[in-house]
């Protein structure tokens, strides 16, 4: 797959409607499911460019009374996969830290973990 193609999604009477502002297709799909439209565009590109053919990618525009909170929704998603992502550096940071003092278990007591959990953090990079 060499690129991706850009649709903006609307939902007009009932039904999901897209549209390529940016020319790669002509026309307005339509569906009565996102995954639906999907399928739909996936085929038109692979009858349009069948040795290298595009991705689809949804930009929605959603009316005003939901498009607030779907955009605090991703934003909040995004901080939350961060904030994972940095609690699992530290725990193996911590595990490694507590073992060269403690015991597993006891490290396991302190972290709040199974013992098997330290073992595999400790180990771990």
């Amino acid at each position: 797959m060499s690129k991706t193609i850009t649709y903006v999604i609307t939902y007009e009477n009932g039904r999901w409607v897209s549209r390529c502002p940016t020319g790669e297709t002509e026309g307005v799909g339509v569906a009565g499911s996102l995954s639906q439209m999907e399928r739909d565009l996936a085929e038109i590109h692979a009858w349009a460019w069948p040795e290298d053919t595009p991705g689809v990618e949804f930009v929605f525009d959603l009316p005003e009374d939901v498009a607030g909170v779907v955009a605090e929704y991703h934003r909040e998603k995004e901080l939350a996969e961060a904030h994972t992502k940095r609690a699992a550096e530290l725990a193996v940071k911590v595990a490694k830290a507590l073992t060269s003092h403690w015991s597993e278990p006891d490290t396991a007591r302190v972290m709040g973990m199974s013992k098997q959990r330290v073992h595999q953090l400790k180990v771990s990079a």
